[in-house]
């Protein structure tokens, strides 16, 4: 047995390589830049809702977030994949 030690992006490349070389038509998308929000205003205005809305939503456990005390921080690609999994499903 051989352990091979790398990183994620190198897997990524990897993966991406490989899908390029069986299915042509395939264009990886590029990775969205990891930003974070600190407050639920920010995301009512990230998400293009009102206050009220961007509190259900992390009530509902919907969206996923982080808490420290009391400052609650959303990471906005994984906004971003919560948002399309609900679209989808």
């Amino acid at each position: 047995m051989e352990l091979i030690i790398t990183t994620e992006e190198k897997i990524e490349e990897i993966f991406n390589r490989c899908l390029v070389k069986h299915y042509p038509v395939y264009v990886p998308a590029p990775l969205p830049e990891i930003q974070y929000l600190y407050s639920i205003n920010q995301l009512a205005r990230f998400l293009n809702c009102s206050p009220v809305t961007a509190q259900k939503l992390k009530n509902s456990g919907k969206i996923r977030y982080k808490q420290f005390g009391r400052k609650c921080v959303f990471n906005t690609a994984e906004l971003l994949e919560d948002i399309n999994k609900r679209k989808r499903g």
